[in-house]
């Protein structure tokens, strides 16, 4: 069972405790592995920070990951797992797959770690990616056209914008490229290609003019896909 219950993208949801732990429990009953995938949860911005199903486990059947790409510096590509009772079986997997990493930039990120800038990065980061979505919230208020529904996310720095049905954003991403604009549409996070008419907006960058103007241009092109399937 593979989960990302806090901050998942794109939707940037929590999954409430009660659910957690029934996930738990499931796999319990069933005797199966969750392989809990915690990559945005130290960017949550309830405090304190919401729980992981690996902290209510008692016997080493969830294997807690997470990375340093999304807090520190997306360039590092440095992450860490608390695999419980299936370490030997996952260093050996781990040493076939790929080997070791870099050692220089792990020990740069935990001598980061160490000497206390961590947390005081996260917290800053955590300001910096609420204050971008809320600048991009404005902007799609703005600029896309009416009817649209925008999440309000516990975390992270995606948004996710569900459109009016008749808006195929797979179709109005083509015509984007064209212009050099690349965005993704929702059916690159369904399985079976649903949510054509959603669409993420990733606010990890601190929003300029050319990404206002990207928006507006967005907008436009949005409007007329709708006045297109209008006709």
């Amino acid at each position: 069972m593979i989960l990302v219950p806090n901050c998942n993208n794109p939707l940037g949801f929590i999954m409430p405790d009660a659910r957690k732990r029934a996930a738990l429990c499931l796999a319990q009953r069933h005797d199966i592995v969750i392989f809990e995938d915690d990559i945005y949860g130290e960017l949550a911005t309830e405090y304190p920070r919401p729980r992981t199903i690996h902290s209510w486990d008692i016997d080493g059947r969830v294997m807690l990951c997470s990375s340093f790409t999304k807090t520190i510096a997306p360039g590092l590509r440095i992450g860490w797992i608390a695999p419980g009772r299936y370490y030997d079986r996952l260093l050996q997997m781990k040493y076939a797959a790929s080997g070791t990493n870099v050692p220089s930039t792990q020990l740069a990120a935990c001598n980061f770690i160490r000497e206390g800038h961590y947390h005081r990065h996260v917290r800053r980061m955590r300001q910096i990616y609420q204050r971008n979505m809320e600048i991009y919230t404005c902007w799609l208020r703005e600029f896309f056209p009416c009817g649209i529904c925008v999440t309000r996310p516990k975390g992270g720095f995606m948004l996710w914008v569900e459109l009016p049905e008749q808006v195929d954003m797979v179709c109005v991403a083509k015509q984007l490229c064209r212009l050099k604009i690349q965005v993704a549409p929702g059916s690159l996070f369904s399985a079976s290609g649903k949510y054509r008419n959603c669409l993420r907006i990733n606010c990890a960058l601190p929003p300029t003019d050319k990404h206002k103007e990207v928006m507006v241009q967005l907008g436009m092109a949005l409007k007329v896909a709708m006045e297109w399937e209008a006709e």
